[in-house]
Order: structure tokens, then C-alpha cells, then sequence
């Protein structure tokens, strides 16, 4: 959303043809920072001694989910509390015990943090530049305006749950990681008496915000809209005064256009939790937590009356951009003006640039959008010469990855109508002595089919996307392909189908590359004059010149198979497929 706010041309190439930049390595920094910070946030300063190891470490399920049904596998039970004599009993203490758990947490969060930025394709520059001690520096940040909020919860008594907390009979539905169960109705080992004074460990407990468990695996802790057309993931979510207020954690100093985007982003998540709490509990407040000055930026809420536009408009944004296909026309390069912050997020005494492009000055599809004027020479090749032998180079947006087919109906296996109103079937398709398997593709299945289908009817398949598997021709079908009755003038022969092509281009990213652990492809994003298309290559097929083809050089891949992922044109290298580099990137502009 923030995207396509920012300009709607920026949200098509990124999430259509899938032109993304490379990811820096200061996004290193981020998540390692926001790792650490919630394993602190998980620990508790009655149970987990300073220097200690990861006492509390939650067990996860397989598919990366914490195992909330399983009670017995949470450690915290186990445990033996420290004696009260070491319990922090100060902010200064408390701080002392907090900062120690950062210095214990900090190394595996950031080698995690390299090692993840480090299996990424699509990326540029070196794990040396993303800065670990500034990195340690917003931890330790981020944990300070943690205890400002745990001095706030001591200050006010604890907030109005302190006195059911304490006997074990308040835990919210979905609790923070905090080591226990889901479901645990024991006293917590550092509750005090009832009516007695609130302790820094009890305000600690009591103050603990939502997050997203450190130990589960990525986007497993989405929160998502009802009707399941838009999600999002909260950093924090405070519940000590009874109401929610939600945090979102910034590695930054908060500025640069960026801000402008969190603030809408921080409305958003209001926006979303009020939706999923059936519009009757709004949050109390919302904030961007810079962690390079170490300060809190305040958000404004959205009004009643905002909260139900946003939900109109973004549901037409939604139909738009998801529903409906979007093609390029429906996506305008109208950027939205270029924004100035300062530290802290804070508007500049310039707010907004004059110029109405200046977001297209340094904008990474600068080279492919019609605003920008940096020529990436990109090529548009009609035959090329290698091997003693000239190949037609076929132009990236002439690849035809669907076509229409006409034959008679055999071996018919269905139809039968699912639940989602797609159909499941298959059969044979022939045409004189040519022949084709029709079935449904992967990514799902038609949805218009003629009703008087059978073995023996003469039908017209359009819109199918063809492979060929041990010399048999394939024809795949999803939601974009039909099947009718002929007519007498159909006439779509499957010899003509073709399913090979050469093309040239330049790298535009490296989307996969051969790890030895679950990563089995070499595939790429090009880019040439009339278009983008994706190449991949499984296995035996990765060519031995994989490892030194990079973002930027030029290359020709001659004799692949045309087919389609997602949506997106792709070449499919195969045993007769040739790949060749032909330019290096350091002969061409840069991206």
C-alpha cells in the first residue's frame, strides 16, 4: 500500500513483471535489531539471571508456528525464579539487567541476521557495511523506551489487570512470548501480595507488548483483515492501560521520504485492528520507534470517520490491483511528491520538493519508466551468431506464453466442480496424428468450461500454456483459460504450436542461485528494449557460467522453452538450451 501510494507505476513493476532493486546490507541492521530487542522483551528479571543463556526459547512447530498446543514443551514453567534479593528493583537496576540480556542475545540475532541477508539472491554489497556496533546501539535504544513504558505501568499501579494478573487469572487470548503456554493460569513467580505496591519486575511482566514470537518463522504471525484481502504484522502491541497501542520499530534515524510512509503505514495497523476486533475497539495510541536517535515519533489516530473510508478505499485498491489483472495502463507513473524529515522523523523546513518528479530522480526503474531519462542500453537483438549458426532472437514482449488449440476430446477424466468454482479435468486433445494432455496448471484450475464436454466432441482450448514433457505436448489450464465446442471454422492445429525460443538480455536480478541446502535453481529477472521475462534452470540444467552472470551483464539464452510463472513470461532452460554471456556489466550503465 505504501508503495502504491508512493507512485502507482512503482507498485506495478515491482509486483507484476517483479522488477525489485537488490536488498542492501543495512537491512542487516533492522533485523538483528528488532531479533534482539524481542528476546529481551521475552525474558523475565525474576527468571533469567543477566548473564544467562536463551532460557526461554520457544518450541516451533515444523511449519515455523509456535507450538501453542503443546503446554508441556514451554520452558518457563520449569524454571527455578532467582531469589528475590537479585530481582532488579530499580530502573537503573532494571536497565543494568536489561542492556546484560542484550549483550547475551546480540551475537546469534546478528550472525542469524548476516547469514539470512547472506542466502539472499537479489542483493548488493558487502555484510561488512550494514555497522554492528551502531546496530548495538539501537538495541539498546529500543530497550530504554522499553523501560519508559514499564515505568509508566509501575507509575500508574500497574494499569487497571494488575490485581487479577497477580492471581493468575488475567492472561490475554493471544499473550506475548513470554516463555509460558498459551494457556496458564498460575500465579507468576514475581507477583506480590494483592493490594501491596507494584515492583519494576511485576511492572516488567505487566508491561511486556505483543510481538512477534523471535523463534518463529517469517510471516507465520500475521494478523489478517476478515475477509482476507489485506494483512499486516505488528513490531509491539501494548495492552497495559486496558487498550491497545500499537509500535512500529524503525532501525533509523527517520529520515527521508520513508517517514512520510511509516506515519501511513502506523494508520494502517489502526485501521487493521479495529477491523479484526469487529469494529468495536480502536487503539489508544500509535508510534514509530526511531532507534538511531532513540526517540518516539507520535501518530495520529485515524478518526471514526476515516477508519470506515479506509476500509472503501482500500478494498478498491485491493479489487484494482488483485482482482482485476492490472495492466500498466491501469498503474500511471504519477509519482506522489518527494518528503524531507529530519532526525526523529520530524517534518523538515522544507517538507516537499518542488519538483513534481523528484521521486524519479534516484528511483531504482528509473531506467525502464517513461519518467526517467538514464539509458540502460538495453539491447533488442533480431539474430545473434554463435556456434557457427544464427539464431532468431525473439523480442521479450513478443513471447507468446498462452495459446488456443482445437481437436477432438479423449480420455476425458471429469469434469467435476470444486468448492471455489474452478473445474477439475483432464483429458487427451487430437488433432489428426498430433496429440496434446490437457490438465490444470498448478497455480489453479479453469473456470470456464462447456457444459457438453465429452469424449469425442470437438472443442477449442484458448488461453492454455504449453510445455512439452518426454515429447508430449502439455497444455496447462487455470483461471484464464476456457474450453468451448467448436465451431465449424475453429481451426487452431497443434503442430503450430510453438513452445522454443532465443532471447537477449540483461540481468536485471539474480532471483535464485543453487545452495546445496533446499535451493536446487538458477533463475533470473531480464530485461530488453521491448520487455521483461523471467529464465530458470533446474538442476543438471544450471549452466556452468551461473556464478559469474550477475545484475547487469548481458546475455543470451538460446533455444529455451517458453512457458509462464505467476503471470510472467519465462524461458526454461533444458538439455538443448544454450546459455552465453555476451557483455559484462562493467561495459554497460549501471542500474
Amino acid at each position: 500500500m505504501v508503495t502504491w501510494q508512493a507512485c502507482p507505476r512503482l507498485w506495478y513493476y515491482n509486483y507484476i513483471p517483479r522488477l525489485r532493486g537488490p536488498l542492501p546490507p543495512q537491512i542487516i541492521r533492522g533485523n538483528a535489531a528488532e531479533s534482539c530487542i524481542s528476546k529481551v522483551l521475552r525474558d523475565s528479571p525474576s527468571i533469567v539471571p543477566a548473564n544467562s543463556g536463551d532460557l526461554l526459547k520457544s518450541p516451533i512447530l515444523d511449519d515455523g508456528r509456535p507450538a501453542y498446543d503443546f503446554s508441556d514443551l514451554w520452558p518457563a514453567p520449569s524454571l527455578l525464579p532467582m531469589d528475590s534479593s537479585e530481582w532488579p528493583s530499580t530502573r537503573d537496576s532494571l536497565e543494568e539487567w536489561a542492556l546484560s540480556r542484550a549483550d547475551a542475545h546480540f551475537q546469534s540475532s546478528w550472525d542469524d541476521a548476516v547469514a539470512d541477508w547472506e542466502s539472499i539472491s537479489n542483493k548488493v554489497g558487502s555484510s561488512e557495511g550494514a555497522n554492528e556496533q551502531e546496530c548495538r546501539e539501537m538495541v539498546a535504544n529500543g530497550i530504554r523506551m522499553h523501560i519508559d513504558q514499564v515505568e509508566a505501568c509501575m507509575r500508574a499501579g500497574g494499569g487497571p489487570h494488575a490485581e487479577s494478573w497477580r492471581l493468575g487469572k488475567h492472561r490475554h487470548n493471544w499473550p506475548a512470548p513470554d516463555g509460558f503456554p498459551r494457556v496458564w493460569e498460575e500465579p507468576h513467580p514475581c507477583a506480590q501480595e494483592p493490594g501491596s505496591e507494584v515492583s519494576w519486575c511485576e511492572a516488567w511482566e505487566l508491561a511486556r507488548p505483543w510481538f512477534v514470537d523471535p523463534d518463529s518463522g517469517s510471516f507465520t504471525q500475521t494478523t489478517s483483515h476478515p475477509e482476507g484481502w489485506f494483512q499486516g504484522e505488528y513490531d509491539l502491541v501494548y495492552r497495559w492501560t486496558g487498550k491497545p497501542s500499537v509500535i512500529d520499530i524503525k532501525a533509523s534515524k527517520g529520515k527521508g521520504d520513508r517517514s512520510g510512509g511509516y506515519i501511513e503505514q502506523l494508520r494502517l495497523y489502526a485501521w487493521l485492528w479495529w477491523e479484526t476486533h469487529n469494529r468495536a475497539e480502536e487503539v489508544e495510541s500509535l508510534g514509530i520507534w526511531y532507534l538511531g536517535p532513540g526517540s518516539v515519533k507520535e501518530v495520529p489516530l485515524p478518526t471514526p470517520e476515516e477508519l470506515t473510508q479506509y476500509g472503501d478505499d482500500l478494498k478498491d485498491v485491493y479489487n484494482l490491483l488483485h482482482a482485476n489483472d492490472p495492466q500498466m495502463e491501469d498503474c500511471p507513473a504519477e509519482p506522489s511528491p518527494l518528503r524531507y524529515f529530519d532526525e526523529g522523523g520530524k517534518p523538515s523546513k522544507t517538507p516537499i520538493d518542488p519538483n513534481p518528479l523528484a521521486r524519479c530522480v534516484r528511483c531504482d526503474l528509473r531506467g525502464v519508466c517513461e519518467n526517467g531519462d538514464h539509458d540502460l542500453e538495453l539491447p533488442m537483438e533480431d539474430r545473434i551468431e554463435r556456434f557457427g549458426h544464427a539464431w532468431p532472437i525473439t523480442h521479450m514482449g513478443s513471447l507468446k506464453t498462452r495459446v488456443d488449440a482445437t481437436g477432438t476430446v479423449s480420455e476425458i477424466r471429469g469434469p467435476r466442480l470444486e468448492d471455489d468454482g474452478s473445474i477439475e479435468l483432464s483429458f487427451k486433445l487430437l488433432d489428426g496424428y498430433d496429440r496434446a494432455k490437457v490438465r490444470p496448471s498448478r497455480y489453479g484450475s479453469p473456470r470456464s468450461v462447456t457444459r457438453s464436454i465429452s469424449n469425442d466432441c470437438r472443442v477449442v482450448v484458448r488461453n492454455a500454456i504449453p510445455s512439452v514433457w518426454r515429447g508430449e505436448m502439455i497444455l496447462e489450464l487455470d483461471e484464464k483459460s476456457s474450453i468451448s465446442l467448436a465451431e465449424e471454422d475453429d481451426s487452431e492445429p497443434i503442430v503450430e504450436i510453438e513452445t522454443r525460443a532465443s532471447i537477449v538480455g540483461r540481468i536485471w536480478s539474480v532471483d535464485a542461485f543453487p545452495t546445496g541446502v533446499g535451493v536446487s535453481r538458477w533463475s533470473v529477472t531480464l530485461l530488453d528494449k521491448s520487455g521483461i521475462a523471467g529464465a530458470v534452470a533446474f538442476k543438471q540444467f544450471i549452466p556452468v557460467t551461473a556464478a559469474s552472470m550477475g545484475r547487469g551483464d548481458e546475455i543470451a539464452i538460446l533455444n529455451g522453452e517458453v512457458g509462464e510463472f505467476n503471470g510472467r513470461p519465462q524461458v526454461r532452460i533444458g538439455p538443448n538450451t544454450r546459455v552465453v554471456p555476451l557483455r559484462s556489466s562493467s561495459d554497460l550503465p549501471d542500474f
